[in-house]
């Protein structure tokens, strides 16, 4: 499962305690104290119980996504994004991977599934040209426009492989990572976003923490599948 090995008797014990790790320093972020990065050792410790825990595609995605926080931190956006774009790119090999390991082999065409499908890849196209028509035109020009736009089809093409993966954690965890970045841009091209620090970073945080408890051995309860498709 992940890249260093750990005992199943062991897989319990230690995804609760990354989560209490984790929930401990995202607590302590929202903390009025004034401490230079402290958002990058929230999702590092994600990625450090993850060498144990998860494939290594989700390991991949949240190094580069704590590298994104970072940057995010130290004012680069550029980078932020970039190595954002990584992580995303990581999470959809792994979700292409699994999906036609474990997904497909047990799902049958039908008139639901198609409808599904269609359901999923509208809402992404909507969100596309939300982004290209409203967004993208107040992004300065220039390299900075090319970003946010590769960004943009990066976090859709996410989206859509998380929807297909028949979970409805991998799904939410992907729908709370879309809406934290959309407040995000719209908040920083378009116009000010009332209480954007909570709108972005509480679903951002909890949008890593399903991505990552779900990839895990370590099942906190039968879960609902979203349209058993």
């Amino acid at each position: 499962m992940g890249i260093l090995k750990i005992k199943e008797s062991k897989i319990k014990a230690a995804a609760i305690s990354a989560t209490a790790v984790y929930l401990a320093l995202t607590v302590f972020f929202f903390l009025p104290f004034d401490i230079p990065h402290k958002i990058t050792p929230c999702v590092s410790a994600l990625f450090i119980a993850s060498l144990w825990l998860c494939p290594w595609q989700i390991s991949l995605a949240l190094l580069f996504s704590a590298l994104g926080d970072h940057f995010g931190s130290c004012g680069n956006f550029l980078a932020q994004m970039g190595f954002f774009a990584l992580g995303h790119i990581w999470f959809i090999v792994y979700f292409i991977s699994r999906y036609f390991k474990k997904v497909e082999p047990d799902r049958k065409l039908t008139g639901k599934a198609k409808g599904y499908l269609a359901m999923v890849i509208f809402c992404a196209t909507v969100l596309l040209c939300v982004v290209f028509f409203r967004i993208v035109p107040l992004v300065p020009p220039g390299v900075l426009t090319i970003g946010v736009s590769i960004y943009a089809i990066i976090i859709c093409t996410m989206l859509v492989s998380a929807m297909l993966q028949r979970s409805s954690l991998f799904a939410l965890g992907a729908i709370l990572f879309v809406f934290s970045d959309f407040i995000l841009a719209w908040n920083k091209f378009v116009e000010p976003v009332p209480y954007r620090h909570y709108l972005v970073l509480v679903p951002y945080f909890l949008a890593q923490w399903l991505l990552f408890i779900r990839a895990t051995k370590y099942r906190i309860a039968p879960e609902m599948r979203l349209m058993r498709f």
